[in-house]
């Protein structure tokens, strides 16, 4: 809240919010000059949010029951009620009280008014023409109502008294924490030696009327809690000492301040300041302006909130740009190393493909290498079963190193086929591999001259393969010298060289069995 409008008896004084204390500002006079006063100063100062706190003495309280009702039922009840009780006014209020406590099955309901309502009319027209944004028409009572909860702990009956305008009291009654009655009377000011004795006379005035209209027997106690010094306290306990049907508790006006968190001092004869903090601080529930009166109230939060709704939502969508701003950033990152990556690819392609001879054939020369290459697969021999079954048994003949295996393949005769004029060209057929022949081509080393070792060794090496693999035959072709009787044993050995003393070839023949027989298909 920006301003606070304290409105009394005789005037309407402005306080203005400036961090988290409230100074006056201004203060104009119930008649027609200070009228005039104040429309030219909210002219000027239109905009402020406001609130109307009301400490008059033309407000009335009622107490009355009504039975257990519905919630609409109630309100509506509650509102002819309250209507019949103050009809001359428009500034009333009720508030709903829970159980009874003087009659079972029945609630209590009090009903409030600003009787005066020319009290208040002057002031409001003037908001009203100016489009003043006024939060509520609020009084002292309603509020005192909370505090003295903060102040004093909750009893049955209880009467709080703070000095008020500088020549006032204004009585609280509370019976269990709930607001029963209020009065605003004419008092000496704290300085006089009268005060002490306008308290204890109001104390007692006040207790005759809660007899009066029945809110409290004769024989309760009532607790007055008064705000006041030493020195008055002392004055006032000597006054009504002998009088069991009144308790009297008081509090030092700078300790209720500082328990009521107000954060600037306030003068002694001045308690009706603590409102204005805790006003300015939170909105009551209860008001006593009429709708229209805080019509551009209502409109400014409404304005409030769709700002803050928008806001929240530019916010929101600030927020989710931002996370999809860093995914675009982090995909176009992610693209560009990407892109770098194919170019490299793409260069490192270009390179290799330079160093070779690039074949250029068209789409039917194309289709052909790729059915020879399919029956090729599908017809392979498996060279590198081979080479492990031969190296399976050179293992154990360490003496004997193999030099050069040459592979022989024998397939089918083919017989070409005619082409037409206009037929396109046939692939070129792949013949099937009847037997594959190779010949392996090694030396026995070392070798010292032993030629029937060597023969034994190169013997034993054709029959392990013949006997341990799956080659078909494996016989030897060549010795280290010619053993046939037409060889001319002389001069051969010595015309050897002599690292082809124990050479030798042996004759492998393969031929592929069905699927799976030759073992593993591996070889390209």
């Amino acid at each position: 809240m920006q301003r606070i409008l304290y409105v009394t008896q005789e005037s309407l004084s402005v306080w203005e919010t400036q961090g988290s204390t409230e100074q006056p500002v201004a203060v104009f006079a119930d008649d027609d000059q200070g009228l005039r006063q104040f429309d030219e100063y909210v002219a000027n100062a239109a905009h402020l949010t406001s609130a109307m706190l009301v400490d008059v003495i033309e407000e009335e309280f009622r107490l009355q029951s009504i039975p257990k009702l519905s919630r609409r039922d109630r309100r509506s009840l509650v509102q002819r009620r309250c209507a019949a009780a103050f009809r001359r006014t428009p500034y009333r209020v009720s508030q709903f009280q829970g159980p009874s406590g003087r009659e079972p099955g029945q609630f209590d309901v009090v009903h409030s008014a600003i009787v005066n309502h020319e009290l208040l009319d002057p002031w409001l027209q003037v908001l009203l023409r100016h489009r003043t944004p006024l939060s509520g028409v609020y009084s002292v009572p309603h509020l005192a109502n909370r505090l003295v909860k903060r102040l004093f702990p909750k009893v049955a009956h209880s009467l709080f008294i703070a000095p008020h305008q500088g020549n006032r009291l204004r009585q609280v009654f509370t019976q269990d924490g709930r607001l029963r009655s209020a009065r605003l009377s004419q008092s000496p000011t704290q300085h006089e030696r009268e005060y002490p004795d306008a308290v204890v006379a109001e104390a007692g005035r006040s207790r005759r009327y809660f007899e009066r209209v029945r809110m409290m027997s004769p024989l309760d106690l009532l607790d007055v809690r008064v705000v006041a010094d030493e020195k008055v306290a002392a004055r006032i306990l000597e006054l009504a000492g002998g009088n069991d049907a009144v308790r009297y508790t008081f509090v030092d006006p700078d300790v209720a301040v500082r328990k009521l968190g107000c954060a600037q001092p306030v003068p002694r004869y001045r308690f009706e300041q603590v409102y204005f903090s805790f006003l300015a601080r939170r909105q009551p529930s209860r008001s006593y302006a009429a709708s229209g009166e805080t019509r551009y109230w209502h409109m400014r939060r409404i304005r409030s909130g769709l700002i803050g709704a928008a806001v929240a939502a530019a916010a929101v969508c600030a927020a989710f740009a931002a996370i999809l701003l860093a995914d675009t950033w982090m995909l176009r990152q992610q693209a560009a190393e990407f892109d770098a990556q194919v170019r490299q690819l793409s260069e490192s392609y270009r390179r290799e493909n330079q160093s070779f001879n690039p074949i250029r054939a068209d789409s039917s020369e194309m289709k052909l290498a790729v059915d020879s290459g399919d029956y090729i697969l599908a017809q392979r021999v498996p060279v590198p079963w081979v080479m492990n079954q031969v190296g399976a048994v050179l293992g154990d003949f360490p003496d004997i190193l193999a030099q050069e295996l040459a592979w022989a393949v024998e397939s089918p005769p083919y017989a070409e086929q005619r082409q037409r004029p206009g037929e396109p060209r046939p692939p070129v057929p792949v013949p099937a591999v009847n037997a594959v022949e190779a010949t392996l081509t090694g030396v026995v080393e070392p070798f010292d001259g032993d030629l029937r070792r060597a023969f034994a060794r190169i013997d034993a090496l054709a029959g392990a393969l013949e006997a341990r693999t799956h080659f078909s035959t494996a016989s030897v072709i060549e010795y280290p010298i010619d053993t046939s009787p037409a060889a001319a044993v002389s001069g051969e050995i010595a015309a050897r060289q002599p690292d082809e003393a124990a050479r030798f070839r042996i004759l492998i023949r393969y031929r592929p069995g069905p699927s799976g027989e030759g073992g593993s298909d591996d070889s390209v």
